[in-house]
């Protein structure tokens, strides 16, 4: 178990990466072809982890868990396994790609090696929420990181989390520059500015700013948006706006799911998430093209002009 206590917390970066779009994979070239390629980039995602000094827990299909003595190691594998992986030729019209989330804290390791513990749930979803080509992590990392490394993020958003009080901020690290983006730099605060979000149903259009009072959704009548598919409840979400973020919240029987910006779908039952970007709300279903959906954008207004800011 190299030097991690059988018993003992540490302190280690913990990273999941999986690859992207996999499913589809496998149904466009077949078993073989996906299953190699799939492996090409586990191999290059282990690589890119050893050589920084991490420790591969394991591997479930196409993803990966390691774990870095620091944060600073863990930021640059996760940079080296993204270029790494955007310069493998496209499958079938299909480019690789890698979700990966990171977080720095507490862990307690078992005697066969495995991990567990608040920071390890934290970084699997961070995972969850990392789109294709993303890596998504946290405020306990970047304050970890070199001057280098912190100019290559940028803020995201507050998240809730289950048994803290606090929301746990979250940040992007940009591992393929462009002129339009805009990064952090070593300043951690959350960057000011107003915003607005834009819900769309079927005929029915509704803005939402920082002063705008809640949001329902439901097949109830009385619901801000009224939905008519059968397996959302009567009073089945709401959206609000706390702090300058607007949560949704599920409050109904068979769950809502959301994705974001083509991430992975997110089942809520009884739990709420910060929307940001844009993506689809649906009503106890996987979100496809016969689900009834809610489509929702995210656009943050910078300083008095009102015009947009970077995203």
């Amino acid at each position: 178990m190299d030097d991690e206590s059988k018993h003992e917390t540490s302190h280690k970066a913990v990273m999941f990466a999986d690859v992207s779009g996999s499913t589809e994979l496998y149904e466009t070239v077949g078993d073989v072809i996906a299953f190699e390629t799939i492996a090409r980039c586990i191999a290059l995602m282990k690589s890119c982890s050893e050589g920084l000094g991490g420790r591969i827990v394991k591997t479930i299909g196409d993803e990966v868990m390691a774990v870095f003595r620091s944060a600073e190691h863990a930021m640059q594998a996760a940079i080296d396994m993204q270029l790494a992986i955007s310069e493998l030729p496209a499958i079938a019209g299909l480019p690789m790609s890698l979700c990966i989330g990171i977080h720095f804290g507490p862990i307690l390791p078992d005697e066969s090696g495995d991990v567990f513990g608040d920071t390890v749930n934290l970084a699997a979803r961070l995972r969850d929420l990392a789109s294709p080509g993303q890596v998504i992590t946290s405020k306990d990392v970047v304050e970890c990181l070199s001057v280098r490394l912190c100019q290559m993020v940028r803020y995201l958003y507050p998240m809730p989390v289950r048994g803290k009080k606090q929301p746990t901020e979250l940040f992007e690290a940009i591992w393929h520059q462009s002129a339009d983006l805009t990064v952090m730099g070593i300043n951690l605060q959350r960057p000011p500015g107003s915003s607005l979000l834009t819900l769309r149903y079927e005929n029915t259009c509704v803005e939402m700013s920082e002063a705008s009072t809640r949001v329902t959704i439901g097949r109830d009548a009385s619901m801000r948006i009224v939905v008519h598919d059968r397996r959302a409840s009567r009073f089945h979400a709401s959206i609000a706006c706390r702090e300058g973020r607007y949560v949704l919240l599920d409050c109904s029987s068979n769950g809502t799911r959301i994705t974001i910006d083509g991430g992975h779908e997110l089942i809520l039952r009884r739990d709420e998430v910060t929307l940001w970007g844009h993506g689809l709300i649906s009503f106890g279903q996987s979100i496809g093209d016969d689900a009834e959906r809610v489509e929702f954008s995210y656009l943050r207004l910078a300083g008095p002009s009102g015009l947009p800011a970077a995203q």
